[in-house]
């Protein structure tokens, strides 16, 4: 191949290229061995699991619209028949869905060190993790056991666990049941942490025993109050002082009325704007030590919105969901697919912080990043051959670094900036209607 052809997609798809090149890193023979280690009963017979997930992932990064166009670019390299690749996608236990996350945040960590990105300091001396949930959209009824469900089949729930200093997901907790709650992933969220984690989250997690397990494993929490934990309050309310966006109080509190109930410290935000469901005060428990202020911690808690900012570059910009993906172990695998892509993607970004300005890092498009990598990749596969890429691109994370370093400092940013818009108006307030209801497709399969 002429250096030439190489270079010309460097400066029109610097993205592509980039994303190319890490792909072939995060969807290697790793994937392979993080098979075997997880699975439990299925097994590779022919199409390895690398080559199912190199074809889901073409979903996942829009190179392809659906898992039949993803298998017709792969089909020499899965070497099974369609039924066979679909029967593979949907046997494809959480586990392994699971274990492929975490792999990738694995991954993009090292890339980023070897890059010298410094990860943000959210609190000093504290790794701070916000968990939140999502809900996989209604699927078509293609399934057998859906064509006379009145509902709207619900394929699944993810449960993730967002690194606020790195900006990636590194866990991933499936639920194929759709009508499972997220607190059923508590005690798995619980085994994940290690000494001085922060877990941050909403009240759907204000579990007393969530957070007293959290304080036994020497983990921390900054979690909202629900209103169905009354608790005791003990003292006297102190003001502390004003954030951004209120003025902040502090009291003890015990979490139930049992004389050897957990203490922890409760903060009250008089809000002064009220939040999106209407409340003026919100409650925040933590177990932090005192030497962290009161106001650090209701910052923190503003943190939290993080996860779901993330979760939406994953549907506004990837293919996390689709309607034709009914299945619950294909659909959630095809959301985790999405959320290695979310990963790949922030080492590119990493990247970027490593060669240019901050401020000009930051003001850098999902979507156009996105656009540049779904509309040049086709043409560039055609023009580049696998072989060819294989030639290109280095086998240690060093020579990747270098090449993607490379890359990166040739790009020019200004054009792909984000566009800023007027405010959206409030959207008129819609009744629920009972047709509207919907059912648990795990459950009508028999896989829960």
């Amino acid at each position: 191949m002429s250096p030439k052809v190489f270079d010309r997609f460097v400066d029109k798809a610097p993205f592509a290229v980039m994303t190319r090149i890490l792909a072939q890193d995060f969807i290697g023979s790793d994937l392979n061995r993080i098979f075997d280690d997880n699975r439990e009963l299925q097994y590779d017979y022919i199409a390895t699991f690398q080559a199912v997930a190199a074809t889901v992932a073409d979903v996942a990064l829009n190179f392809s619209e659906n898992f039949n166009q993803a298998y017709k670019e792969h089909k020499e390299e899965l070497g099974v028949s369609r039924q066979s690749f679909y029967a593979k996608t949907r046997g494809i236990e959480p586990a392994v869905s699971e274990a492929m996350v975490a792999h990738s945040a694995e991954r993009a960590a090292k890339m980023h060190d070897a890059l010298g990105f410094e990860p943000w300091e959210v609190l000093p001396g504290y790794r701070c993790l916000s968990i939140d949930g999502n809900v996989l959209a209604k699927s078509d009824k293609r399934l057998k056991e859906l064509r006379e469900v009145k509902g709207a089949p619900m394929p699944g729930k993810i449960v993730a666990r967002f690194d606020l200093q790195r900006q990636i997901f590194d866990r991933t907790y499936v639920l194929l049941d759709g009508h499972s709650q997220e607190s059923k992933c508590c005690d798995r969220i619980v085994d994940d942490l290690v000494a001085k984690d922060v877990i941050i989250a909403d009240r759907h997690y204000c579990v007393v025993s969530f957070m007293v397990k959290i304080a036994a494993a020497s983990g921390f929490f900054v979690i909202r109050q629900h209103g169905r934990l009354k608790g005791v309050l003990l003292g006297k309310r102190k003001r502390i002082g004003r954030i951004s966006t209120g003025v902040v109080y502090e009291q003890k509190m015990k979490l139930t009325a049992a004389d050897d109930a957990m203490v922890v410290r409760r903060m009250t935000v008089e809000l002064d704007q009220p939040t999106r469901d209407g409340d003026q005060v919100i409650h925040v428990l933590t177990n932090l030590p005192n030497d962290v202020l009161a106001t650090d911690v209701a910052e923190l808690y503003r943190h939290r919105w993080e996860v779901e900012t993330a979760f939406n570059v994953l549907q506004m910009t990837l293919t996390c969901e689709h309607s034709g993906i009914g299945h619950p172990c294909a659909a959630t695998f095809l959301f985790c697919s999405s959320v290695l892509a979310f990963n790949l993607r922030q080492t590119i970004f990493a990247t970027l912080f490593s060669t240019h300005d901050e401020e000009d890092v930051e003001e850098v498009s999902h979507f156009h990043l996105s656009k540049n990598v779904s509309d040049k990749t086709e043409g560039m596969l055609i023009a580049i051959t696998e072989d060819e890429w294989t030639e290109l691109i280095p086998s240690t994370i060093k020579g990747v670094v270098t090449l993607l370093t490379r890359i990166a400092s040739k790009i020019a940013l200004a054009d792909f900036r984000k566009s800023r818009r007027a405010p959206k108006k409030k959207k008129p307030h819609r009744s629920r209607n009972v047709a509207s209801s919907h059912v648990s497709t795990a459950k009508l399969l028999g896989l829960t």
